[in-house]
């Protein structure tokens, strides 16, 4: 499974400003609507900070991945975006994001969200990976290294 089924150019992100969590559902939101008008905005940012309240979406090492349905979708979509500030999502390890992998899928995908959730877990968690991207120094250099790696899972 490759990121690149779920993410385009346009949906990667180099933050410079961003320095707290309203700020980057405000982003995430942001990208997803600009690339998907038929998105509400303000719908796609309460979504996220209600899944926040569930429980942080921090899986350590700097990286958060917050994920949503909706049902305005057919199909799952991902943004990505490094964070020059981390912000601090209250993860585990207590080290603060500065990687955002996003992800909105539809209600009916639930297996399928939760195989995509796990490969992003499993590509995240190698620390040769997240260093080279937190080293892109562009958005075009992000999305070609996270594309041309390999999302591994049992299913692929």
């Amino acid at each position: 499974m490759n990121l690149g089924y779920f993410i385009t150019p346009q949906n990667v992100y180099i933050d410079l400003t961003s320095q707290s969590k309203t700020a980057v559902f405000h982003k995430i939101s942001e990208l997803f609507t600009t690339t998907m008008p038929e998105l509400n905005f303000n719908e796609l940012f309460d979504a996220f900070w209600q899944r926040e309240l569930l429980g942080s979406t921090a899986i350590g090492h700097g990286i958060i991945i917050p994920h949503i349905r909706i049902p305005a979708i057919n199909q799952p979509k991902a943004c990505l975006i490094k964070l020059v500030n981390p912000v601090d999502f209250g993860a585990e390890d207590k080290q603060p994001a500065d990687l955002v992998v996003s992800l909105i899928v539809p209600p009916n995908q639930e297996e399928h969200h939760l195989t995509i959730l796990a490969a992003i877990i499993k590509q995240f968690s190698d620390p040769s990976f997240r260093n080279a991207c937190r080293k892109a120094n562009n958005a075009e250099s992000l999305y070609a290294l996270v594309v041309n790696g390999t999302l591994e899972t049992q299913a692929s």
